[in-house]
């Protein structure tokens, strides 16, 4: 047999033979890996010294948020430089080229959200002619058919069309209350202007003129910088309007007058302004009270508001506005539980649930087989 070495394969250079004396020990191989654990060890430990002094700072601290708030976003700048500039050289390399690559890919993000933009408003465009049909049929302003009913009786445009879509959406008709629809009853529109740059939108509800209030619009603007991402949204600004009520018909706070007797058994009227349930305090977003002046209590009262204030604000957005008719005859609402299928089958309802052929007199029970005997109901 021969003495000579079998050739390896020497992958750094494209498969060449590589002699065994090129060879690397495996004891170099485990100190090369255990300097990179040391140096990450030690840059690791230079966070947790940082983050122990930024601890014990904290009582020191300025009173002023929007000071302490740029201070700790240097802060954590600086951090992450210096886990980065901790690294050894030749991680440092690399997670900087790392570091390049995710900005070259925001960029190419920025520019598809851009092209998106300019999309939504090229086909938003498109959508207003038909929109503005709708609301000349609604509001009767568009003659179709013969505007009598069966007792000849002249009906103009579609009656209570807004309010019967909104009430078979859950979260705006827990909203509305018995007050609130005769108000409802004078809404001819409700539009949805997306910003130019698709970053928040502004909900406008056009009025006849009614008892009411004197305003012909009244608006809600969301600002939501990523109102185009597929991530939970960041509100960066909530603007309702104000309502000019009339005379003694604000259906969102009343006046009531209550006596008071003093210590020397005085009494006295006082005014006061109580609150009402109504869909109008829509148009009045949560007010995000000062930090200092908030426990966690309220802070998880504050976020459940503003989280159903959206939910009810993208309910319109998503749902009324582009699909007004099918949420006033209830179609919407069969599509949505028919959603629930998949390739005609559900885990949850039987087959046949929601077709009201399949079931006697709406009953959800089969029909009995012809001929044969009910089974006797029997208790263990």
């Amino acid at each position: 047999m021969s003495d000579e070495q079998p050739l390896e394969t020497n992958p750094s250079s494209g498969g060449a033979p590589m002699h065994g004396n090129d060879q690397p020990e495996f004891n170099e191989i485990e100190v090369l890996t255990q300097e990179a654990q040391d140096a990450l060890a030690r840059a690791t430990a230079a966070d947790v010294e940082e983050d122990d002094d930024d601890e014990d700072d904290d009582d020191e601290e300025d009173d002023d948020d929007d000071d302490d708030d740029d201070d700790d976003d240097d802060d954590d700048d600086d951090d992450d430089e210096d886990f980065v500039a901790n690294l050894p050289p030749f991680l440092r390399h690399r997670v900087e080229k790392l570091k390049d690559l995710d900005k070259e890919r925001d960029a190419i993000r920025d520019g598809y959200l851009k092209e998106r933009a300019v999309l939504e408003n090229k086909f938003a465009d498109l959508y207003k002619p038909l929109y503005e049909q709708r609301r000349s049929i609604i509001s009767s302003t568009n003659v179709v058919e013969d505007q009598t009913d069966d007792y000849g009786e002249e009906i103009a445009g579609v009656p209570g069309f807004w309010t019967g879509a909104m009430e078979n959406i859950e979260t705006i008709e827990e909203l509305i209350t018995e007050r609130d629809n005769e108000c409802l009853g004078y809404l001819e529109d409700i539009r949805c202007n997306e910003f130019e740059d698709c970053l928040g939108f502004t909900l406008e509800f056009e009025f006849k003129v009614n008892p009411f209030f004197k305003n012909k619009v009244l608006t809600k603007k969301y600002d939501v910088p990523n109102l185009l991402i597929d991530d939970e949204p960041i509100l960066k600004n909530v603007i309702g309007c104000d309502i000019e009520w009339k005379d003694d018909n604000c259906l969102t706070h009343r006046s009531i007058t209550k006596k008071q007797r003093n210590k020397k058994g005085q009494i006295r009227h006082v005014n006061k302004r109580e609150k009402l349930e109504s869909f109008f305090h829509f148009f009045c977003p949560p007010k995000l009270p000062s930090m200092d002046e908030m426990d966690e209590e309220q802070a998880d009262a504050i976020e459940e508001a503003f989280d159903h204030d959206y939910d009810v604000a993208q309910s319109f957005r998503k749902y009324i506005v582009p699909k007004g008719v099918l949420w006033f005859t209830g179609e919407a609402m069969t599509s949505e539980l028919e959603g629930i299928y998949e390739n005609g089958e559900s885990l949850l309802l039987p087959k046949d649930f929601l077709n009201t052929e399949a079931v006697p007199d709406g009953s959800p029970f089969p029909k009995p087989v012809e001929g044969s005997e009910e089974p006797e109901c029997k208790q263990s």
